[in-house]
């Protein structure tokens, strides 16, 4: 076996001092909050990113600052319309109060695009659950199709036991073929949760 010589103890005391470094540097590195513009630039690359696979965690690991933003990107005058739609989709993610009047002013705003109004229900049915019942129930007689519609998907999204009188309900009245068609995939939707 050949002869190394001194450095190979020398080596391995420096490797072991690198690794102490890292260990106790890395805990510093994990509690640095990151800065409000870090947290903005990395929510609007999210934001705008073709087919964004988002949760409430991942929103949160950008900081806890997100919700803020995500609250200036939905209520901001001169925003692009599908920036608008996805930030006040991902307020489902954060169910507060100010999350829901958010949801509810753009829901009740004058001229809201129909596009809106879908994202608001669904974000409405899937962050706030029951609490919605009363909103998406009223959608649901809405005079544009394409927002009953939304509601009807929605309130397949609402563990509450009234929900599938509701939907039996204006499926009897229900002449559009594509509202029909969301009644009837909400009512299969509960039906299967319930078995």
């Amino acid at each position: 076996m050949p002869q190394l010589g001194p450095l190979v103890p020398f080596r391995r005391l420096l490797s072991l001092a690198l690794l102490l470094l890292l260990a106790v540097a890395a805990p510093a590195q994990a509690d640095e909050r990151p800065s409000r513009d870090a947290q903005t630039a990395a929510l609007l690359q999210l934001l705008r990113a073709p087919h964004p696979q988002v949760d409430g965690p991942a929103l949160a690991r950008l900081g806890p600052d997100v919700h803020a933003i995500l609250i200036e990107q939905a209520t901001a005058a001169g925003a692009e319309v599908a920036i608008r739609q996805r930030a006040l989709a991902w307020l489902q993610y954060f169910p507060t109060t100010a999350s829901r009047a958010v949801l509810m002013e753009a829901l009740r705003a004058r001229g809201a695009s129909v596009g809106t109004v879908r994202v608001v229900l669904r974000a409405l049915a899937i962050g706030f659950g029951v609490d919605a019942l009363p909103v998406l129930s009223e959608h649901l007689l809405h005079k544009n199709v394409y927002i009953r519609e939304a509601s009807a998907f929605a309130l397949g999204d609402l563990d509450d036991r009234r929900v599938p009188a509701i939907l039996e309900d204006q499926l009897a009245r229900e002449s559009e073929l594509a509202v029909r068609d969301a009644i009837e995939a909400s009512l299969q939707r509960i039906a299967k949760r319930r078995r």
